[in-house]
């Protein structure tokens, strides 16, 4: 009985349940393992629960002219239905909440500023910070198979020297979000 109950509590918890993101750049980073991601999927809504983990953070409550989140920390989701990658789209959450949603057409094209129906929510906590991403899926155009939602959860943290975070992609001298050929299934981080 006693196994059962452990193998429950192992089960459920969401360091286990949680993917951590991986450093693509730089070669160091001070932190850790900072950021964890837990995904489910209600009805036709995925909901991406961000965990980070840092000493300090890298934002602004008030972001100035030409200033986007992922200037300073963020935390990104990319969703894919497509096996080619495309068309793609991008949302993410600072700790202030402060979001950006772009739909990814192809390698050349991309509409920014666009509203994908993304519901979030940041909470900046002692050691770092939380984040909920909600997206409805079927205006984007999924087709009810939960097999077909692809995609990458990315965050950039820090001030210069920036680091870049990642589940998928492999380590590189340059960050680079937007390769869809690292796509990989994203509820495995259930």
């Amino acid at each position: 009985m006693k196994f059962f109950l452990l193998a429950a509590i192992l089960l459920t918890s969401p360091a286990v349940l949680a993917c951590d993101l991986s450093l693509v750049t730089p070669a160091r980073s001070v932190l850790k393992k900072p950021v964890q991601v837990k995904v489910s999927l209600a009805d036709d809504t995925l909901t991406a629960s961000y965990s980070v983990s840092a000493p300090s953070l890298n934002a602004r409550k008030v972001l100035g002219p030409q200033q986007h989140p992922y200037d300073f920390d963020v935390v990104e989701l990319f969703v894919t239905f497509s096996e080619t990658g495309f068309p793609y789209y991008e949302f993410e959450a600072s700790p202030f909440n402060q979001t950006f949603q772009v739909k990814i057409v192809s390698h050349t094209r991309h509409q920014e500023g666009v509203d994908l129906g993304l519901v979030s929510s940041a909470t900046i906590r002692k050691g770092g910070w939380v984040a909920e991403l909600q997206i409805p899926l079927k205006p984007l155009g999924w087709d009810g198979d939960p097999r077909k939602i692809r995609g990458n959860f990315y965050s950039t943290l820090e001030r210069a020297p920036r680091s870049y975070w990642s589940s998928f992609l492999p380590r590189a001298k340059k960050a680079n979000f937007h390769q869809p050929q690292f796509f990989q299934p994203l509820l495995p981080c259930e």
